[in-house]
């Protein structure tokens, strides 16, 4: 099924043969895109940083229930020698596989990831945890850095994960990777047959950044965030230092008081991009992509999120395939709807996986 815009009031959809049409006018769209703020946290709760806070606080439950996950562990290597690894709890007879992929600087350990892993395993369903390069734990996996361009390495390694399995597979990505996952659907559906995810039913986004740089930029104007995000990569290079000593020297990365500014020394001294902006543009979400996915897709994100500009997100083309929710509140990856940290889009995710 395509579409086309048809004047300034009218959208239509058609299917390739043309024989069956769908009319909508400027005013149902709008409502499609923006959806109904059908969530409705508690007024105690419904704060954009601390819906944020709570989406990522690791409480005693979610550190005691990430140890108490029975799994296996899975190593993955792509064809151009890159490791990846996973976690697999895996469930006698279940529904399907939901793939889980963190945000920047999270790993499968990340609040919202234990979360929902342990919400869909009470629900029959089997769990992965992708940890990205050089998170949790991983650094001394691969010699190259991670950044936000390594899609054909991510793509190929929930590829191989999916082949391994004759299930429905479901993929869910936070953040980064809610713009990885959108980035995978599109790849996914350009694919040939046989580079295909095996299975892939439903990709679901969660406050996903369309626009780094942008997001990058608004990260910056929160103190709070701006020195957590910078702490955490710094010590993730380090990490990366010491367990590659001849390649890396980050000696000055202390000095760096934005994430703008760290980004752009690391672009230009330790990858192939000619500038900080080919880099960005590399992983922004554009028309293009949204129109190419040819697989069942959902996107959430609010207007209260601290770190990913909105507005951007009724700029989203309207396709068959694709659902956006833009939500008043929620913050960033948050969507807590009660004090035992339930999340919202657990329910979005049941009703489109059944």
């Amino acid at each position: 099924m395509d579409y086309e815009e048809e004047g300034e009031n009218v959208y239509v959809f058609h299917t390739k043969d043309f024989r069956d049409f769908l009319w909508l006018s400027t005013e149902t769209y709008s409502k499609m895109i923006s959806g109904m703020s059908n969530f409705k946290p508690p007024k105690l709760l419904s704060s954009g940083f601390i819906q944020s806070f709570l989406a990522s606080y690791k409480s005693k439950s979610d550190k005691k229930h990430s140890r108490l996950f029975e799994g296996k562990w899975i190593s993955i290597q792509t064809k151009d020698g890159v490791q990846l690894l996973a976690l697999y709890h895996e469930l006698p007879n279940p529904k399907g596989i939901l793939i889980l992929i963190h945000g920047w600087e999270g790993s499968i350990h990340s609040s919202y990831i234990v979360r929902t892993t342990r919400y869909f395993i009470s629900k029959g369903y089997s769990i992965i945890r992708l940890n990205l390069r050089d998170h949790g734990d991983t650094h001394h996996l691969n010699l190259g850095l991670f950044n936000g361009s390594l899609l054909e390495e991510t793509y190929e390694g929930i590829r191989i994960l999916a082949s391994q399995f004759n299930l429905p597979i479901y993929l869910a990505g936070f953040s980064l990777g809610g713009n990885f996952v959108l980035r995978i659907a599109g790849k996914h559906s350009m694919e040939k047959n046989a580079n295909k995810i095996q299975n892939l039913k439903y990709c679901f986004s969660f406050s996903p950044a369309l626009d780094p740089k942008e997001a990058t930029l608004k990260m910056d104007k929160h103190p709070i965030l701006r020195k957590y995000f910078l702490q955490s990569w710094t010590d993730s290079l380090r990490k990366k230092q010491n367990l590659f000593p001849h390649f890396y020297n980050f000696h000055d990365i202390d000095s760096y008081k934005t994430v703008m500014d760290l980004t752009k020394k690391m672009v230009l001294e330790y990858s192939t991009f000619e500038s900080v902006d080919s880099y960005f543009d590399s992983y922004t979400l554009k028309n293009f992509l949204f129109q190419s996915i040819r697989v069942p897709s959902l996107i959430l994100t609010a207007k209260d999120d601290p770190v990913i500009p909105w507005n951007s997100f009724y700029g989203i083309p309207l396709t068959p395939y694709l659902e956006v929710h833009v939500e008043d509140r929620g913050g960033h990856c948050g969507f807590i709807e009660n004090f035992s940290r339930s999340a919202y889009y657990w329910k979005l995710m049941e009703r489109k996986m059944a």
